[in-house]
C-alpha cells in the first residue's frame, strides 16, 4: 500500500520535471477541456471550489481562468506547492491531505481532483470521498478523473528520479458504487481511450458527482 508519505516524498522529489511536463497538458486534451469548461460555468458563482491534489496547479489555472477565481489548489507535497505558487502566483496554494482535509464541513461550493486518487487503495478512497462529501455543500459539485481499469503499475523510476510508488487503477462502475454509498449522486461517469504521445497508455475515467 501506498502510504501518504511514500506519495509525499516521491512527489517532492519530481516536482520540478513533473511542472515542467505537465504545465501545458491540457492543451492536448480535449475532452478535459470540455468537462472542465462546462464545470467552471456552472460552479463560477457557488462559493470556494478546491482543486484537490493541484499539483503544479494546471487544472487549478485552467478553471481560474475560466471563470472560477474563488479557487484554492490544494496538495500533499509542499514542493509542489511552491511550484504552483510560482506559475501562478494569482492563486493561492496550501498544502493539505485528502485523507483529512482541514475545510469545515459544508464550506466548499465545488471540489475537482484530476488524477489525485491514483495512490489509493478501496479503504483510502471510501475515506477520501467521505472527507469531500464532508466539506461540500448541500449540491456541491465533484468532478474527478482516474486511470479506468484494475492494474496496479510499480514504479521505481520517475523523471530518472528513484522512486517506490504503486499507481492504481479502478473500475468505473466500482467507483460509482463507492460514491453512493459515501453520499453521492452521479451526473455523468465517461472514459475515454488515451490520447496518443501525450500521456500514460490507459484508458481514462472521469466522474462528475453531486452531494445529496
Amino acid at each position: 500500500m501506498n502510504s501518504q508519505e511514500k506519495v509525499l516524498i516521491t512527489y517532492n522529489q519530481v516536482a520540478d520535471d513533473y511542472a515542467a511536463e505537465r504545465w501545458d497538458e491540457l492543451s492536448k486534451k480535449h475532452l478535459d477541456r470540455l468537462l472542465l469548461k462546462e464545470f467552471a460555468a456552472v460552479n463560477k458563482d457557488k462559493g470556494l471550489c478546491a482543486d484537490f491534489g493541484c499539483g503544479p496547479g494546471q487544472t487549478t489555472k485552467f478553471l481560474y481562468d475560466n471563470g472560477i477565481k474563488d479557487i484554492i489548489g490544494i496538495d500533499l507535497s509542499p514542493a509542489m506547492v511552491d511550484a504552483a505558487r510560482r506559475l501562478s502566483p494569482e492563486i493561492k496554494f496550501e498544502t493539505g491531505d485528502l485523507l483529512k482535509i482541514v475545510f469545515s464541513s459544508g464550506s466548499l461550493g465545488s471540489a475537482v481532483a484530476f488524477y489525485a486518487i491514483v495512490h489509493f487503495n478501496r479503504d483510502q478512497l471510501g475515506k477520501c470521498f467521505g472527507e469531500i462529501n464532508r466539506v461540500l455543500k448541500i449540491g456541491g459539485d465533484f468532478l474527478f478523473s482516474f486511470h479506468a481499469g484494475d492494474e496496479i503499475v510499480h514504479f521505481d523510476k520517475a523523471h530518472d528520479k528513484e522512486v517506490d510508488i504503486d499507481l492504481l487503477f479502478f473500475k468505473t462502475d466500482e467507483i460509482v458504487e463507492l460514491l453512493y454509498d459515501t453520499g453521492f449522486n452521479i451526473i455523468d461517469a465517461i472514459e475515454r481511450r488515451p490520447y496518443d504521445d501525450v500521456e500514460y497508455p490507459s484508458r481514462r475515467a472521469y466522474i462528475w458527482a453531486e452531494k445529496k
